[in-house]
């Protein structure tokens, strides 16, 4: 591919993907969520010691922090030299970064506020990374083709799966 096609091709899919993009549409329901929390918090509680709750959620969203440093520190590298990036944690799930969000700093962050009404917006995250997400597969099937296909069909978009892609 010719210089002038990849910045084009990095014009349309800047290094942050659709990250921006899943933030705007997902912090109006995270403050539709926090209102109706801070609004029935007494109801909404977690009845279970909060020490636990709140062990529970720092581990996590430290966890998450250091997963999505570590994850966006390895894209950075692929994207400047456009290389299709299938090892180290992309060979257990193609979208880290926002995987991590939603399976640890989210619900981290989720604990600390001692509310399982809150945990309803995770399906939400979810689905709204499902939709931003196919505008990017699509991009990286057009860029990478074979070999992006391949590697869609064995490694999960969101949810890493145990076993480590290995490319044929």
């Amino acid at each position: 591919m010719d210089n002038q096609v990849e910045n084009e091709v990095k014009d349309i899919f800047p290094l942050l993907g659709v990250g921006p993009k899943i933030l705007i549409a997902f912090t109006p329901f995270m403050i539709l969520f926090g209102i109706l929390n801070s609004y029935f918090h007494p109801v909404f509680r977690i009845t279970i010691n909060y020490h636990w709750i709140f062990i529970i959620g720092l581990t996590l969203s430290i966890f998450g922090i250091l997963i999505f440093i570590y994850s966006e520190r390895y894209i950075k590298s692929a994207y400047r030299t456009s290389e299709l990036i299938t090892t180290k944690i992309y060979a257990y799930v193609r979208h880290p970064m926002y995987a991590i969000w939603g399976l640890a700093i989210l619900p981290g962050v989720l604990c600390l506020f001692n509310s399982w009404f809150l945990f309803l917006v995770l399906p939400i995250y979810y689905l709204i990374v499902r939709l931003f997400i196919i505008k990017e597969e699509q991009y990286l099937e057009k860029k990478f083709g074979e070999e992006y296909i391949n590697y869609k069909t064995q490694v999960n978009a969101f949810f890493p799966k145990l076993k480590k892609y290995k490319p044929n």
